[in-house]
């Protein structure tokens, strides 16, 4: 096989594999922000989230330093998660606010979040939704992971959360709104150089091809 062929036959193979992505798998964010976080206790951190803290298998503890809060009485509020690079992703997974009980009238239970909205981007600029739906109330036991079907190539994700279980803001005051654990699954989206480089590799194993078969042809 002659060194022309071999370079034709790398790139087909590379080729591809950039045209059938790896099958989907969890996704690792490498950052996020939230719009509001109650830090008198330095343990309710947005970085509980993503770090796996509190997870007993694939359930959540109700260690409440091992989960997101907003400050006091703030009941609404965005997280932005950074995916590292594009991603299409295909599922979210999240483990509802969990530490409490159902003992009194009004439960820290109640934090847990409600209605949201889940919203992509590529640059972290412009967000388009693709999801409205809502979270179920934690337990206070060992919480299993609620999944939403979701379709859209992103490296940023945003949820916007929009209150939370508490029945009766009006007479016990407004509770503040969290989370324990957020997922994503999908698969890698290539990168526009990685396209670049295989198009110019492509057009130099075929110029290569030419001049070999030219060569044959003189010979």
């Amino acid at each position: 096989m002659t060194k022309a062929m071999i370079l034709s036959a790398a790139f087909a193979a590379a080729a591809i594999a950039l045209a059938n992505p790896a099958a989907a798998a969890t996704i690792a964010p490498v950052g996020i922000e939230a719009s509001s976080t109650f830090t008198h206790y330095n343990q309710y951190k947005a970085e509980n989230l993503i770090n796996g803290s509190g997870m007993v298998g694939d359930k959540h503890d109700s260690g409440f330093a091992n989960m997101w809060m907003t400050d006091l009485g703030v009941d609404a509020a965005t997280l932005t998660f950074d995916l590292g690079k594009a991603y299409k992703l295909d599922s979210l997974k999240v483990w509802n606010y969990n530490f409490g009980d159902d003992q009194f009238a009004v439960s820290t239970l109640d934090r847990a979040a409600k209605a949201f909205v889940m919203s992509i981007s590529t640059d972290g600029v412009t967000f388009t939704d693709i999801l409205s739906d809502s979270f179920s109330r934690g337990t206070g036991q060992l919480l299993a992971g609620e999944t939403f079907d979701v379709a859209g190539v992103a490296r940023y994700v945003r949820l916007s959360l929009d209150g939370n279980h508490q029945q009766f803001p009006e007479t016990y005051g407004y509770a503040p709104v969290g989370l324990s654990e957020v997922q994503f699954s999908g698969s890698a989206v290539p990168e526009p150089a990685t396209w670049a480089m295989m198009i110019v590799g492509f057009g130099l194993a075929g110029t290569a091809v030419r001049r070999a078969r030219r060569g044959m042809v003189a010979a």
